[in-house]
């Protein structure tokens, strides 16, 4: 009996040879490890990286507040630079000026020194009309916010200046409105008084010791900046503080120009 050959194209038992088994592929195994190796983050990088997630991740809470604190002292110094008083003057809650030595700046506002203080008991001639301070009676007018029908003393209304007083006049005839304008800031306002004055160059005018100021409507904003700013003035008044009441002389005012009490 004749035995077969050994087939040479496929016996049951041959392994493929179409495919080569990596396993047995020389130097295979090592490269791919060494591929792996080179595709992973050193521990170094994976630091790295996980420090930049986080810092992306955090609100910088330092750098904000240090940041509000630099806009608050800009505004507060911008501020301060804005509001200062230039040298040499100092602000007035009145919207005027005073300069160092107190004198009141307003627009169309006039000044003079150097006022006598004197008590007298004759008439007394003025160099100011109305006049602004100067000698005068030893009797003021009552000047608590009061408004007079009738013109008054001079020599009455000047030591009414002294107390601190803001003696406004007006010239007969003013408009009704006007005048009511002005009785609404005398009256009842503490050193203010109000009334006629005869001859008057305009239709109001606003005294304070060494101070005048003419205007011709009581809607102009320098009254209530002339009240403000010289009403009991702490650089201006003579005697401030001083009383500015005389409930005998409101009952019965002094006939202008003899400044005796009634």
């Amino acid at each position: 009996m004749t035995k077969p050959s050994k087939s040479t194209t496929g016996g049951a038992n041959k392994a493929p040879t179409d495919k080569a088994d990596p396993a047995r592929t020389p130097g295979r195994k090592s490269q791919q490890s060494a591929a792996a190796r080179n595709t992973q983050p050193t521990p170094a990088a994976r630091k790295a990286q996980s420090r930049k997630i986080v810092n992306q991740r955090q609100t910088p809470w330092g750098l904000i507040a240090t940041t509000v604190v630099i806009a608050i002292l800009a505004i507060g110094i911008v501020g301060y630079a804005v509001t200062r008083p230039s040298k040499g003057s100092t602000s007035s809650t009145s919207g005027g000026t005073a300069d160092s030595s107190g004198t009141v700046k307003i627009s169309g506002i006039q000044h003079y020194g150097n006022l006598a203080r004197n008590h007298e008991t004759t008439a007394v001639t003025y160099a100011q009309s109305p006049p602004v301070g100067g000698n005068h009676s030893p009797i003021w007018a009552d000047c608590t916010g009061t408004v007079y029908p009738n013109a008054i003393a001079n020599e009455n209304a000047v030591h009414d200046l002294e107390h601190g007083a803001v003696w406004i006049t007006y010239k007969p005839g003013l408009d009704a409105a006007d005048l009511d304008a002005l009785s609404k800031k005398v009256a009842g306002q503490d050193y203010t008084v109000l009334s006629p004055y005869p001859g008057l160059k305009s239709n109001i005018s606003l005294q304070a010791w060494g101070y005048q100021l003419f205007v011709d409507k009581a809607s102009d904003p320098r009254v209530d900046q002339f009240i403000k700013a010289l009403r009991q003035s702490a650089t201006n008044t003579p005697e401030q503080g001083a009383s500015c009441s005389n409930p005998t002389f409101k009952a019965n005012p002094s006939t202008p120009g003899h400044p005796t009490e009634s």
